[in-house]
């Protein structure tokens, strides 16, 4: 675009219901011999759906408004509510059977984009968790809709560039597929508006159940932009677990022609210890709080919920990833099965589940988690292992600052007495033979939840990959070390990511 002259005029566009772009005519004089110039805009669609991760869509009672799991209030106070639950009502509300996603949680700036494609709210935003997603869903659309800015150019003679073009030669060092954007790359990336969607799912069931969702999804959202898509596609950007959910519906359901390409942050490819630590330990922070701070409140949850037990390790993750460590002796688990050897296990102590924390009918809810595992999960992990879309990019943590569970270690120690009376619980756990062990972390790099043994995608096809130093909940904020232009790595990454998959379409239209 080249400045104005000084008869000409600049109108800017407007968008109707519909989405389509039209321009006003100023009230002027024949003879003052006006031009009026409009800028040609995109107007072809590829839309954009995010994924959120575990526990990153918002839950409510099925058909019911009676919220279940939300943090729109600073810092997400509002979760903290669930502190003072007890283990059978978590159980009861974070059933998978009895929770649906609840689209009525906070959204940022939610008629920003205008008229230009449908409002937030309409494209799912509040499904996501605002605490996690809220400000870094914001930026990316922010990202993907600058082109207001080459018209601001236009019309003031500035040169500010755009987000897009400020990554025009920029080496992200991927250390595999990395390929700086070229000028010509973004500036095709122009003729096409990229609206991003949200689609929220019940974390708490199977990730398989989820895709089958994910399907209908897409079917609707592309009939919705009928008329105006550049392609008969979506691109798909997925959070940890969402990535399990995107695999399944490309790879496993014959997904992929209405797939242009995925980009996966922090996925956990291979599973993650992190799922064994949680169900024997309980989880920290907030999200403790809502499902469980203990094994005793979390453990009746996760054994009901085939979604979080999606996230335990496979085969493909390797032998020995639990190791049992008594003076001299170490042993380690599993040899080569981890369901018959750990989650499948009645036995053996340091088995996944116990037994006795299942509350009501114990026999028929262990009866109830052997099938799950074998059904549900066992079934889900091992069919999607190594599958991948063909245009795939990935990032993934790989820093000391977020110490992992690459691997656990139970560890003897010397017995402890109870203070005042009080018995010990788990992590600390009191053998059979009289012996005291207690859980421990191997403290590898990775991003606090996913190890680089599970997230550093081995997969021969992947198009790019990336190691970050970003905490796995805030994977996508704007904020996470080695911002450059008010960006991370990882939304450069995704950015970029996105302007590729775009150009091979633009490029060739």
């Amino acid at each position: 675009m080249t400045q104005a002259t000084e008869k000409e005029i600049i109108s800017r566009p407007e968008y109707d219901e519909n989405g389509r772009a039209y321009y006003s005519l100023p009230n002027a004089r024949a003879e003052d011999n006006l031009v009026v110039a409009c800028p040609r805009v995109a107007e072809k669609v590829i839309p954009v759906i995010f994924l959120p991760g575990v526990m990153g869509s918002n839950l409510k009672r099925i058909k019911s408004p009676e919220k279940v799991w939300h943090a729109d209030m600073y810092q997400g106070a509002d979760a903290l509510a669930w502190i003072f639950k007890k283990n059978k009502e978590r159980k009861v509300l974070l059933d998978p059977l009895a929770t649906e996603v609840d689209l009525t949680g906070k959204v940022l700036y939610d008629d920003l984009d205008g008229r230009m494609f449908p409002s937030r709210t309409a494209r799912g935003w509040g499904s996501a968790l605002y605490k996690s997603y809220g400000e870094p869903l914001h930026i990316l659309q922010c990202m993907l809709n600058d082109g207001h800015i080459l018209i601001d150019n236009l019309i003031n003679g500035t040169s500010r560039r755009t987000p897009r073009q400020l990554l025009i030669g920029e080496d992200l060092g991927a250390e595999k597929g990395e390929e700086a954007l070229t000028e010509a790359e973004v500036r095709w990336s122009y003729d096409c508006l990229f609206p991003v969607h949200v689609f929220g799912y019940n974390w708490l069931q199977s990730n398989a159940d989820s895709a089958i969702q994910l399907e209908s999804y897409i079917k609707k959202l592309l009939n919705t932009y009928h008329g105006r898509l550049a392609v008969s596609k979506v691109i798909l950007v997925t959070h940890s677990m969402g990535g399990l959910v995107a695999r399944h519906y490309s790879e496993n359901m014959n997904g992929r022609e209405n797939v242009l390409g995925i980009v996966h942050g922090v996925m956990p490819d291979l599973g993650s210890p992190a799922a064994y630590r949680r169900m024997k330990t309980g989880e920290r922070g907030i999200v403790g709080a809502v499902i469980g701070a203990d094994a005793a409140s979390l453990m009746p949850v996760l054994a009901q919920s085939p979604g979080p037990l999606q996230l335990l390790p496979g085969k493909a993750y390797g032998p020995g990833w639990l190791k049992i460590s008594s003076g001299s002796k170490t042993v380690k688990k599993p040899e080569a099965d981890p369901y018959t050897e750990i989650y499948l296990n009645e036995r053996d102590w340091w088995r996944l589940c116990e037994k006795e924390l299942l509350l009501d009918d114990v026999d028929k809810e262990w009866k109830t988690y052997l099938s799950r595992i074998k059904i549900k999960v066992e079934k889900f992990i091992e069919e999607l292992n190594g599958k991948y879309h063909p245009n795939t990019y990935a990032f993934y943590g790989a820093s000391e600052k977020h110490p992992s569970d690459d691997h656990l270690i139970w560890q003897q120690i010397p017995d402890p007495r109870p203070v005042m009376g009080v018995p010990l619980e788990l992590p600390v756990y009191r053998h059979a033979a009289g012996k005291t062990f207690e859980l421990t972390s191997s403290g590898s790099a990775g991003d606090g939840t996913v190890p680089v043994r599970a997230g550093r995608i081995t997969c021969s096809g992947i198009r790019s990959l990336l190691a970050t130093d970003v905490d796995h909940e805030g994977a996508y904020a704007a904020g996470n070390t080695g911002i450059e232009n008010g960006l991370s790595a990882a939304m450069k990454f995704t950015l970029r990511s996105i302007i590729k998959m775009a150009g091979e379409v633009v490029s060739c239209g």
